[in-house]
């Protein structure tokens, strides 16, 4: 039986999971954009507008909520769900702390003995100077501002930056030492008590080739990360993701929703943590859940409705192996910039559109300056999975097209 689905959230990831789940279910989302209005009921509410998000659900039967939105959940829908006893899949407000406030996340790190970088916490400008003084580079300075790491290798560098943020009132900062290694990100599904693996990912956040470059908020990614062992899954679950829970749980903030954990696998096969994640990541999400055989519905339903822990002890996960390609547009006129290609592409492409895509006057997909799409393809190996993606891409065109040429360049 089909259900009425309302999702939170108008980024890529947001349309990743809304089209998959509209293949059996009725999908509501909010607020709009052109792309997700091709299968989607749009609405035109603020994330962040939880009494009116509350009616809607009320108004209109949604058997289900999921907020994916950091908007909605910092105003703390969850809370106001659970009070009204409506279904919602996310995390509550001070449960989600350990995703939002890096300087929080820090701590409680600190405090389970989870392997993290050297780190420094700093509210006034002064001593976060004299701190960097010391510093070996490169380092990363980070605020709870998304997607807000910058590398810092020069002292004129970190000065600037330090004006820059100190200049708006309120700003904490975290300083922390630069690691080398493979990055990736790891996720669970979770109740709160119980948590499963849903997959891993190897990250290419730096906007150039070869890792180059200032952070991005994501160029591409392998699905599985093929650098990550089974040794490697297991310290997650047993030394990062339950004792989180555990002391979340403990402090009386059950954490219910995907709970995934960033970080740095070195070269001498440690695992360091970065942060924590609230849900899959634009760059990542269609590869994540397209390696996922099981109804999204119903494992999301058993972590809210509680009886997760009586489900199976795995996820089911195929042998699929992924490669995700984000396609920048450069071009910052902002005029009339129409996307060529798309109709050309292979039916098993999966394309995700960031909400900056927009339908033109002439009813053409159009680009925007910043993040435009993401292409996924799938393959029993990585090299004709990057193969597709990259014979995909080339087929694709807009004035001020760029993407990174190396994602999952395995023997490089």
């Amino acid at each position: 039986m089909n259900k009425k689905i309302l999702i939170i959230g108008n980024g890529a990831k947001e349309y990743a999971l809304a089209k998959k789940l509209s293949k059996d279910n009725e999908i509501y989302i909010t607020p709009s954009s052109d792309a997700l209005k091709e299968f989607c009921t749009c609405l035109d509410i603020r994330e962040d507008s939880r009494h009116e998000i509350l009616e809607f659900v009320l108004e209109n039967s949604i058997d289900m909520t999921i907020a994916v939105s950091q908007k909605a959940i910092n105003s703390d829908i969850t809370s106001l769900f659970n009070d009204n006893k409506l279904q919602i899949f996310a995390p509550s407000f001070k449960a989600n702390e350990i995703v939002s406030n890096k300087a929080l996340a820090k701590k409680v790190m600190y405090k389970l003995r989870i392997p993290t970088p050297k780190f420094g916490i700093f509210e006034k400008q002064n001593l976060a100077a004299d701190y960097i003084k010391n510093q070996n580079y490169p380092f990363v300075i980070k605020t709870n501002d998304n997607n807000s790491a910058t590398i810092i290798t020069s002292e004129k560098t970190a000065k600037n930056l330090l004006e820059i943020i100190f200049f708006e009132k309120n700003k904490k900062i975290l300083i922390e030492d630069y690691v080398y290694g493979t990055p990736f990100s790891f996720y669970t599904i979770t109740d709160g008590y119980k948590a499963l693996p849903l997959g891993s990912s190897l990250t290419y956040k730096h906007s150039l080739e070869g890792n180059g470059g200032q952070l991005s908020d994501g160029m591409g990614a392998c699905v599985p990360n093929y650098k990550l062992s089974i040794e490697n899954e297991y310290f997650l679950m047993d030394n990062v993701i339950y004792p989180t829970l555990e002391y979340l749980e403990m402090g009386g903030n059950t954490y219910t929703g995907i709970l995934g954990v960033n970080g740095i696998l070195t070269e001498e096969g440690k695992i360091v943590v970065l942060g924590f994640q609230s849900f899959t990541q634009d760059f990542d999400t269609d590869a994540i859940l397209s390696s996922v055989d099981d109804d999204l519905y119903n494992l999301f339903e058993s972590c809210v409705i509680g009886s997760f822990s009586d489900e199976a002890d795995i996820i089911n996960l195929n042998n699929k192996q992924s490669v995700s390609l984000v396609l920048v547009c450069k071009n910052k006129e902002n005029k009339e910039n129409s996307i060529k290609g798309i109709d050309n592409l292979e039916d098993d492409t999966i394309v995700s559109f960031y909400p900056s895509v927009i339908k033109n006057r002439y009813l053409e997909w159009e680009a925007k300056h910043g993040s435009a799409l993401v292409l996924t393809s799938s393959s029993s190996s990585f090299s004709k999975a990057r193969e597709k993606v990259y014979t995909e891409a080339s087929d694709i065109y807009f004035n001020g097209i760029s993407y990174r040429k190396d994602i999952c360049r395995i023997n490089n």
